[in-house]
């Protein structure tokens, strides 16, 4: 893994659970999911493909992206929308920080 990778990583866990946060709940720490649409047959996400998940929305909860994936979609969106929103997130985090 690389120090941008690494780097990335931390700021998407940083930013809370991003199905909390469409709750109306901010600040919920999150850990790192890995997109899995695009991937399989060998094929890993990139780092990159991430987006922040509270273990419950990540593997426990009844919409947990890992208990019930359509669930997860219909209340929360596709995967690639919510990368590409968190992509935007980071950006904006970054930017705070440099001024």
């Amino acid at each position: 893994m690389t120090r941008s990778e690494r780097d990335y990583l931390q700021m998407v866990a940083q930013l809370g659970c991003i199905a909390c946060r469409i709750n109306g709940l901010a600040g919920v720490s999150a850990e790192v999911y890995h997109q899995r649409q695009g991937t399989g047959m060998g094929r890993r996400a990139s780092h990159f493909d991430t987006m922040p998940l509270c273990p419950g929305h990540h593997r426990f909860y009844d919409d947990a992206i890992h208990v019930n994936a359509s669930r997860f979609v219909q209340r929360y969106g596709q995967e690639e929308e919510l990368v590409r929103q968190t992509r935007s997130d980071v950006e904006l985090y970054r930017q705070s920080f440099v001024g």
